[in-house]
C-alpha cells in the first residue's frame, strides 16, 4: 500500500491570524478592580464563619434574655 502525504486530502485550510501574545488587555485600573475584589473575597472567606458565629451567639442570648 502506498501513501501519498505530499498532497493532502481534503485539502488543509491556509493558517488564520495568529493570536496575539504578550501583555493582556487589561489597563492598570481594571487590575486594580479585579484585585480589590479578590481581596475581599479572600476577607469574606476568612471573617464570615467568624462573624456567623457571632450573629448566633447574638441571637441566642437574646432568646435567653427574653425568656
Amino acid at each position: 500500500m502506498f501513501l501519498d502525504v505530499r498532497d493532502p486530502w481534503p485539502p488543509v485550510p491556509p493558517p488564520g491570524p495568529l493570536p496575539q501574545t504578550g501583555k493582556s488587555a487589561r489597563d492598570k485600573r481594571t487590575e486594580r478592580i479585579i484585585g480589590l475584589i479578590v481581596a475581599c473575597n479572600l476577607a469574606l472567606l476568612l471573617f464570615a464563619p467568624v462573624l456567623g458565629t457571632s450573629v448566633v451567639q447574638v441571637l441566642i442570648a437574646l432568646i435567653a434574655r427574653l425568656r
